[in-house]
């Protein structure tokens, strides 16, 4: 995960939230990732905290507007980095080659930290925004996405780089859901039951919704979600050992057949990460599935009261820009 930094602005406009370039608070977006950070280590997650500038310390003293520092504001988002694959012996991170403009600049720092805990890296030949276009189910299957932000292209490259004997299915999708975690989420409960939410009005055509359903068929149960939960986000949610982090505001029907389905619940305020950036829960984190976290890594927990006292220190509002 990457937290805002000081000049934390909505930067590009890209997506359907983000689009009025609202004002920004800084400190309230950083209480906001402190938060989700804390629900993930309380579930049982261990968190690598990835800097959100190039250069400096992850967290300035000095607040600093967005034209003038070199963070790189899109970082948050780290399901966009790229994705961890495992092959044999053999692990790469493929970083992501972003769509838009204004975060182009994330592939080199990424590569970097990435490279530093030891992973080979290479960057995406086509254009491809990374995991929230890649849903992992079990089985060795996996759905991959392309259409708004992903280019079709990229599907190959992916493709070559899952496990041998996977099992692929591409489904293409349409404005304004622009990666496969707006509408699509596999979802394990403690028992190890799989459901699959997902939004048959995000797909470029009629038939891929009964495609999904036939390709997980046995393996996981399929919950359609209507179009109001679907740009709430529901797909967005985090589920962590069994426990779903949601961002606020999901309808009670869809959270009741969680409920019900074994899941525990854990509701977060992350209106402004969410409401003006466009982000949920599971698109500010980069899964590392089977990745052995060495000690002396850059965690969350032994920074956690370093990140919270440079919080204090974040302005309240900064001017927006298209940067």
């Amino acid at each position: 995960m990457s937290h805002p930094g000081p000049g934390w602005h909505i930067r590009g406009g890209q997506n359907f939230r983000s689009r009025e370039l609202s004002p920004a608070s800084p400190h309230k977006a950083m209480q906001e990732w402190l938060g989700l950070c804390d629900a993930i280590t309380r579930a049982g997650g261990h968190i690598l905290v990835l800097p959100p500038a190039p250069a400096g310390p992850a967290a300035p003293a000095a607040p600093a507007g967005p034209s003038a520092d070199a963070e790189l504001t899109g970082m948050i988002y780290t399901a966009n980095a790229g994705q961890l694959f495992h092959t044999g012996d053999e692990w790469l991170f493929l970083v992501s080659r972003m769509a838009v403009a204004h975060r182009q600049g994330e592939a080199d720092h990424v590569r970097r930290f990435v490279e530093q805990a030891g992973v080979p890296c290479r960057a995406a030949a086509e254009v491809w925004e990374g995991q929230a276009d890649v849903q992992t189910l079990g089985g060795n299957r996996f759905i991959t996405t392309w259409g708004v932000r992903s280019s079709q292209k990229s599907l190959a490259e992916v493709r070559a780089l899952l496990p041998a004997g996977a099992h692929v299915l591409e489904v293409q999708t349409r404005e304004p859901f622009f990666h496969g975690d707006t509408c699509l989420n596999a979802l394990t409960n403690r028992a190890g039951d799989t459901v699959l939410l997902a939004h048959g009005g995000a797909f470029a055509s009629e038939s891929e919704l009964p495609a999904i359903r036939t390709f997980v068929a046995g393996r996981a149960e399929v919950i359609s979600i209507d179009t109001d939960d679907a740009l709430g986000y529901a797909c967005n949610a985090l589920c962590v050992n069994g426990t779903l982090l949601l961002p606020r505001g999901l309808s009670t029907g869809l959270r009741g057949q969680l409920r019900r389905r074994g899941f525990d619940e854990v509701e977060l305020d992350l209106g402004e990460l969410f409401g003006k950036g466009g982000g949920g829960p599971r698109c500010l984190v980069n899964e590392l599935r089977g990745l052995v976290v060495n000690p002396g890594a850059p965690d969350y927990r032994s920074r956690r009261d370093e990140l919270h006292a440079a919080a204090e220190r974040y302005p309240t509002a900064v001017p927006t820009g298209k940067g």
